[in-house]
């Protein structure tokens, strides 16, 4: 008997460590079956550098300047990816962000982690928001959403949205956010004085430009890139909801009479899409005539207009309609396209984005822009650009003198509603 009590404690030990050991095994099987049930969504995974902040601190994201677009809570544990003097990295979604150094400690640690994921849309913050841990307002909250930007989110469950912070998943209650519509892109064509307007056919009168313009910069709108609606579009950029990105189609002489000097006063950017054949169809500076044929832009002009419209592809010498109504290009193989956007992009070498002649494509025309290296396609179908359709079938709105005000109005505002 002293013998079985004096062997009591071994057994003890031995019965915690099994019971320690099932319990382990059954957490890590827990995570697997979690794993599993989520298509490994959301898995554990261990990262080298964790940040842990002692007291909250703001994210911001960097441009022209820094802009704050969040908060990070203290003691909510985030994977970071890099770092400078001043600046931590890490990633919301799939954009780098950044938290001042000095305020936290960084050490190897495990987290619930967002695994593979795909763009799925955005959401915009109208009013500061809360991002939780978990599916439930009773947890703990992981960071602030500023108010007044568009966040990608990487999926939505029930009444949430989940925000990928830090490599972790954040839960957003969908009733506190909007679901985003899509930027506004406008397309214009001509401005003219409106005495000298023949047609309102692709036309905006000067005075309605100015008007437009003006609301703009009153409402204090940005203007946005080819490059950073690519961004948005693949869910690498938070944008302000107050963004638009504004077009030109054909490269108008027009355009740089009466449209670039308003542009340029209210420090805002264009893109201006150019049939690179028509360049060629005059030299060095051309004095702009109202009552004769188009006027298209020269080479020299292009280099000259560079710190206000980025120059964009329109196709060489694709730009007309066959017998039928229907762009010339739509006869063309993927070859024959291809070899024409080729010639286009050569006067436009920085170009990432085309606009489809007319509006008018087929499978072919995107596989051509996709091998010329061209990462969005335009189209003249009216609405907003977003995530939900392809790169290459990007909505525009097309400006007009036969559009109201109050329809430039609620295209740039996001409501359309019963325009």
């Amino acid at each position: 008997m002293r013998k079985i009590y004096r062997n009591v404690p071994i057994i003890v030990c031995l019965l915690v460590v099994i019971w320690i050991s099932a319990m382990w095994l059954l957490a890590e099987s827990q995570e697997i079956v979690f794993a599993q049930d989520q298509d490994r969504f959301i898995t554990k995974r261990e990262f080298d550098r964790v940040l842990t902040l002692q007291e909250r601190q703001p994210i911001y994201m960097k441009g022209a300047a820094l802009t704050q677009i969040g908060e990070l809570e203290a003691n909510q544990p985030v994977a970071i990816i890099g770092e400078d003097e001043v600046y931590y990295e890490l990633r919301l979604g799939s954009m780098s962000v950044f938290l001042r150094k000095g305020y936290g400690t960084v050490e190897k640690k495990r987290l619930l982690a967002v695994g593979h994921t795909e763009r799925l849309a955005a959401i915009q913050a109208i009013q500061k928001t809360a991002v939780y841990e978990e599916a439930d307002l009773e947890s703990g909250i992981i960071m602030m959403l500023e108010e007044g930007y568009r966040y990608p989110i990487v999926r939505e469950e029930g009444d949430w949205y989940i925000l990928k912070i830090g490599e972790r998943p954040g839960y957003i209650h969908k009733q506190s956010v909007g679901m985003d519509a899509g930027l506004p892109v406008l397309v214009y064509h001509q401005v003219l004085p409106i005495e000298l307007m023949t047609t309102m056919i692709s036309t905006v009168s000067l005075e309605s430009f100015e008007r437009q313009m003006e609301y703009l910069a009153d409402h204090h709108f940005e203007t946005l890139t080819a490059q950073q609606l690519y961004d948005y579009l693949e869910g690498r950029l938070v944008l302000s909801n107050k963004a638009v990105l504004i077009t030109f189609d054909d490269g108008l002489l027009s355009s740089k009479e009466f449209a670039y000097p308003i542009l340029k006063q209210y420090g805002f950017t264009a893109l201006q899409h150019i049939i690179s054949s028509r360049t060629v169809r005059a030299e060095g500076e051309q004095l702009f005539d109202a009552e004769g044929p188009l006027q298209f832009f020269t080479a020299a002009d292009i280099k000259e207009l560079s710190d206000v419209f980025q120059f964009e592809a329109h196709t060489n010498d694709l730009h007309s309609l066959n017998e039928t109504g229907k762009g010339v290009a739509l006869q063309q193989s993927k070859e024959e396209i291809l070899s024409d956007l080729q010639q286009n992009i050569a006067q436009v070498p920085a170009a990432i984005s085309l606009a489809y002649p007319f509006g008018h494509y087929n499978d072919d025309f995107i596989r051509a822009a996709k091998e010329a290296g061209l990462l969005i396609g335009f189209t003249t179908t009216e609405g907003y650009a977003n995530m939900k359709t392809s790169n290459y079938e990007v909505c525009r709105f097309g400006v007009t003198e036969k559009k109201s005000f109050e329809q430039f109005v609620a295209y740039v505002e996001g409501d359309i509603t019963g325009q």
